[in-house]
């Protein structure tokens, strides 16, 4: 079966990156052949963005931020370019993403990370629910889909919007619990299920195959630091912390600021590397955690209200290591030094990844059924 996946556009996130990267690698195990719908975010309609684009569009004036973000994507490309492929050409309105329908996608499925995040996709969201699928039979469903909070974002006309498209959808699942509340509220969809993010479906050794050759261990001791959103306060306890252990600090993230002073995002691989080795990992991010789990490293994890911090505890009370997350870095090394029941965590990582996989196993059965049978109504995953 030819696979659509639609997911979040692919920037230089690692974590984005890697969750892309193990769907299509399940998968491809699965049998099926796959294809990634490159939906980006709407373009500005403000009269000097348009005027802008109009002027890069007759090479008039140059892009510059476009070529600046090329250059410092040099690895990230890389990456996207061996693991992620092929690719669709990029779509940035509705009418442009129909075009994927002459590719001769069988099925089609929305995930993971936060397609669903109304803050982040806005007046494109309806494409993330398969607006652009009405009046067609192609069967569709989601695959760990992220609300990204456990607040309902969505303007009222979405909701009703949303709330349509998703009855055409076989089956439903969400990554967080709290998207099932979500759903059932506002959408009046009572049948998702709650899966594990793509990077949890892959064992701990095919990502240290991606990284073992190209950047093996370094000759010294550190803690690794994963924070997209720091502060002074933050940065003071992670240095005492370091001191204290007589460690280096290795940080490796995901720019911010002035684009101009922006320099080339790091291998992907290089960042896989950095936490396996590591000695403990401080993170603020939903995938500096999942791969802290992973690779069974002691960690913490700084809540990061500004983000949401729904998709953290949720992630964290699912593996039963709720004492991991942190709203107050005070006490931090403490709760570095505690010990992880690493066996626990690992026997509910092999329980959530059978369901998982027993989840991808029944959509792709109820696809192939409506493609056989595609006036046959009312399609529910059991």
């Amino acid at each position: 079966m030819k696979i659509g996946i639609l997911t979040v556009p692919f920037n230089n996130n690692y974590g984005g990156l890697l969750q892309a990267f193990a769907l299509k690698r399940v998968l491809v195990d699965m049998g099926h052949e796959v294809i990634f719908v490159n939906r980006r975010r709407n373009k500005s309609k403000g009269l000097k963005a348009r005027l802008k684009n109009f002027l890069i569009s007759l090479h008039i004036v140059e892009d510059r931020r476009a070529k600046k973000i090329q250059e410092i994507s040099a690895f990230t490309n890389q990456f996207k370019q061996k693991y992620l492929s092929p690719i669709t050409e990029e779509y940035f309105t509705t009418n442009e993403l129909s075009k994927c329908l002459d590719i001769g996608i069988d099925c089609f499925v929305v995930g993971s990370d936060q397609v669903w995040r109304y803050r982040y996709a806005k007046d494109s969201i309806d494409d993330f629910f398969f607006n652009f699928l009405e009046n067609t039979s192609i069967p569709r469903f989601s695959y760990a889909a992220s609300m990204g909070t456990d607040e309902m974002e969505y303007p009222q006309d979405k909701i009703a919007a949303c709330s349509k498209l998703l009855t055409e959808f076989s089956s439903v699942s969400v990554r967080e619990s709290s998207a099932l509340g979500l759903l059932k509220t506002y959408f009046g969809y009572n049948n998702a299920k709650v899966v594990l993010d793509p990077t949890l479906l892959l064992d701990k050794q095919q990502y240290v195959d991606l990284f073992k050759d190209a950047f093996p261990q370094l000759d010294k001791k550190y803690v690794f630091i994963y924070i997209l959103d720091e502060t002074e306060e933050i940065k003071i306890a992670i240095d005492t912390f370091a001191k204290e252990k007589k460690m280096d600090v290795v940080d490796l993230k995901a720019q911010t600021g002035d684009w101009r002073k922006w320099k080339t995002i790091e291998h992907v691989e290089k960042w896989l590397s950095a936490i396996y080795y590591s000695e403990y990992v401080i993170t603020d991010s939903f995938h500096g955690t999942v791969f802290s789990i992973i690779f069974n490293k002691p960690f913490i994890t700084i809540a990061n209200l500004k983000r949401g911090a729904a998709r953290l505890s949720d992630l964290l009370q699912r593996f039963q290591l709720n004492n991991r997350l942190t709203s107050s870095v005070s006490g931090m090394g403490k709760l570095l030094n505690s010990d992880i029941n690493w066996e626990a965590v690992n026997e509910i990582w092999d329980s959530e990844r059978k369901f998982s996989f027993e989840y991808l196993e029944c959509a792709f059965k109820l696809s192939a059924d409506i493609m056989l049978n595609p006036l046959e109504p009312n399609y529910t995953l059991k």
